[in-house]
């Protein structure tokens, strides 16, 4: 079951519209990253938050396809949703915030791809025409080749510093989001030190290795590399929730955690962080780890590097956001809507070592 491969190509964007267009229908015309333009048709009646996808619009993926182009529509001056007398549960107000963020970071796109790109072509075609222009003319042209090179740098520089302030905005928001949803008291507090009635696995694997309580943790190991054991709590299921455990590999390469899991069917979400640095997000559609899909990978100086250094592991799963953390620190932050409920786990996955990782201190709470 080795993990490998990208397998979405996939362009979102923000397409914002004026609720007059939303309702009567309109075309808008867009430029792919690779200079390309498109005009979108908009049909009659869309509602906000739904999506236009293009298919054959996205950037190539490493399986040579191209992905999709996907326009979630956002209406113009729409009131926000008051809030009752009674009050909402802060895992509403947590999802509501979620979705907010991403359509704040989606509008970075959503300007290039309707703003300043365009103004780049505009602005090239413009230069382009002076250059043809007679002898005489050389010296304007030059010109206004160098003023479209600077308006384009400074566009460019525009666009960085948009993305860099909204990363940070993003960032900041979700942190807020994992402080708040983790203050009160977990429906599942286990220090993992031995079997209780959350029935963790307890087994050996096939070609060695397995799931079991040593030495005041759970233990959990493989010795065939490029496969990785994974260890299931049996007592619940889970559909909106935080999941945090720490994490530390005692040998080998990396570990993680499986969340809204159907362990028959081979259907998880699997959340690896290396020992190097390194993490990565899987969804897993059946039992062929070639048909496991990529969903986010990178790296992160909160990650403690190195064996024997433990990690505080934590997903936030509302609805079809999914965001990530690592001792308290925020990482990375998707939407998925593949798996909505499921049983949690932990796993142990030998890259290239055979690979042992002990998991303590887990907590659950929900949304």
């Amino acid at each position: 079951m080795a993990l490998e491969g990208q397998q979405d190509g996939d362009i979102r964007a923000v397409l914002a519209l004026s609720r007059a267009e939303a309702l009567a229908g309109t075309k808008r015309r867009l430029t792919l990253p690779e200079g390309q333009q498109i005009v979108i048709p908009v049909p009659a009646g869309i509602r906000n938050g739904q999506e236009i996808r293009l298919e054959g619009r996205g950037q190539p993926s490493l399986n040579g396809r191209k992905g999709a182009l996907v326009l979630t529509i956002a209406l113009e001056h729409i009131e926000p949703p008051r809030q009752s007398r009674r009050g909402q549960s802060t895992g509403m107000i947590m999802l509501l915030t979620a979705l907010t963020v991403f359509v704040m970071g989606a509008s970075v796109i959503t300007l290039y791809f309707t703003v300043i790109r365009p103004t780049q072509l505009r602005a090239q075609t413009t230069a382009a025409s002076v250059t043809k222009s007679t002898a005489t003319s050389l010296s304007q042209a030059r010109d206004t080749a160098r003023a479209g090179a600077t308006a384009r740098m400074n566009a460019t520089a525009t666009v960085q510093t948009q993305a860099v302030a909204q990363t940070k905005v993003t960032a900041t928001v979700l942190q807020h989001i994992f402080n708040q949803a983790t203050s009160g008291n977990p429906v599942l507090n286990d220090s993992l030190n031995q079997q209780d009635n959350n029935n963790w696995e307890v087994d050996s694997k096939a070609g060695g290795g397995g799931c079991a309580f040593t030495n005041g943790a759970y233990h959990v190991s493989t010795l065939l590399t490029g496969f990785f054991s994974s260890c299931y709590d049996h007592s619940h299921i889970f559909s909106n929730f935080v999941f945090q455990v720490q994490m530390t590999v005692l040998k080998g390469d990396r570990g993680g955690i499986i969340f809204r899991s159907d362990p028959t069917n081979t259907k998880f979400y699997l959340f690896r962080v290396g020992q190097d640095g390194s993490y990565d997000l899987y969804l897993y559609v059946d039992t062929s780890g070639s048909n496991a899909q990529l969903l986010a990978q990178g790296s992160s100086s909160a990650i403690h590097t190195g064996l024997n250094r433990p990690n505080k592991i934590a997903v936030i799963a509302a609805g079809s956001n999914l965001s990530f953390y690592v001792d308290q620190q925020f990482l990375v932050s998707i939407k998925d809507t593949t798996y909505q409920s499921g049983s949690i786990g932990v796993f142990a996955d030998a890259q290239t070592n055979p690979t042992e990782v002990a998991f303590s201190n887990a907590k659950v709470w929900t949304l």
